[in-house]
């Protein structure tokens, strides 16, 4: 059963979380047509760069999103060259069973994933525990 973390994993290696990232900030910068009748409207003084700026700064769940894929990405240069990041690839980006990632990486299927849980133990225990949930 996939928790969390494998999910996210998931995201990042398929790019599906710079996806929910792209669509966060196209949904809270879009245009909202307001109609404005008589003088009660009042028309905002910042330029439409400036707005959608502090619109993305203030909106948590972009920052969220944000804060993982950096971590993330600083996480995927740390392991860089290892096994564990072979077995994030082939798990999560082509999307292989564990007897598949096992015979791709030349490990025993039980010793991938030994070696993925370890992983995981370390960044629950880490630094990582609050922006990777």
């Amino acid at each position: 059963m996939a928790d969390r973390l494998d999910m996210l994993l998931s995201d990042y290696m398929t790019g599906m979380l710079q996806v929910k990232i792209n669509s966060r900030e196209r949904w809270i910068t879009r245009e909202k047509h307001e109609e404005r009748i008589g003088s009660g409207g009042s028309s905002s003084n910042t330029a439409p760069q400036e707005r959608n700026y502090l619109i993305k700064e203030a909106d948590k769940e972009l920052g969220r999103l944000n804060d993982q894929k950096q971590t993330l990405d600083e996480l995927m240069e740390v392991i860089h060259g290892t096994k564990v990041k072979e077995i994030i690839i082939a798990r999560f980006k082509y999307r292989l069973s564990w007897s598949k990632v096992g015979q791709r990486i030349f490990l025993d299927e039980d010793a991938a994933r030994k070696q993925y849980a370890s992983f995981k133990k370390t960044l629950r225990d880490g630094l990582w525990r609050s922006t990777l949930g």
